[in-house]
């Protein structure tokens, strides 16, 4: 999802798109401690300041399994894995400003949320194609730490890498890959 984030997203100030390693870090850290305190500086790899002022403390963070986004300090925070998106939609007004409509899956529920582009409208078409593109990907496993190895000795790591190769070569199907990492788990 890194590499997702990194083709699509662009570092452009003047949008109010921030990618890493260059995101300043006093906006990173309002937007830390504002509206995503459950995430780690080093877990940011995107930052979009919707304010006006440019004090990041309304916008969205994006990591490599989820986003965290805030309109203003009337709405609670949103945090929101890319595996539960079912739904990205754009919707540009004059009047009534610029949104990414997401419809959400959580469990049972599916509802509707909104992100707020309109005090950067330009970096709209942006993050609406990158949540779309991440709503299509399949999710990410968390990655095995190195050297980590199964009760028989096996190399965790080395194993995830070599099911992703035989994936990422058509001979291995989705469903089977992730029985496979279910196992490793």
């Amino acid at each position: 999802m890194r590499d997702l984030i990194h083709e699509l997203i662009p570092h452009a100030p003047h949008m109010g798109l921030y990618v890493a390693p260059n995101i300043p870090a006093d906006k990173l850290r309002h937007a830390l401690q504002d509206y995503a305190p459950s995430m780690q500086p080093d877990e940011v790899v995107a930052l979009f300041d919707a304010t006006l002022m440019g004090s990041a403390k309304d916008g969205a963070v994006f990591a490599s399994d989820r986003f965290i986004f805030q309109n203003n300090d009337l709405e609670s925070p949103q945090e929101v894995r890319y595996q539960d998106i079912v739904r990205v939609d754009e919707k540009r007004g004059f009047l009534k400003g610029s949104k990414i409509l997401l419809e959400v899956n959580r469990g049972r529920a599916t509802f509707d949320l909104k992100l707020d582009a309109s005090g950067k409208p330009k970096a709209l078409e942006f993050l609406s194609r990158f949540l779309h593109e991440a709503m299509l990907a399949p999710a990410e496993p968390a990655p095995a730490p190195p050297n980590a190895r199964t009760a028989a000795g096996s190399d965790l790591h080395a194993v995830r890498q070599a099911l992703d190769t035989l994936r990422a070569q058509g001979l291995l199907a989705e469903t089977d890959y992730h029985r496979l990492l279910d196992t490793l788990r």
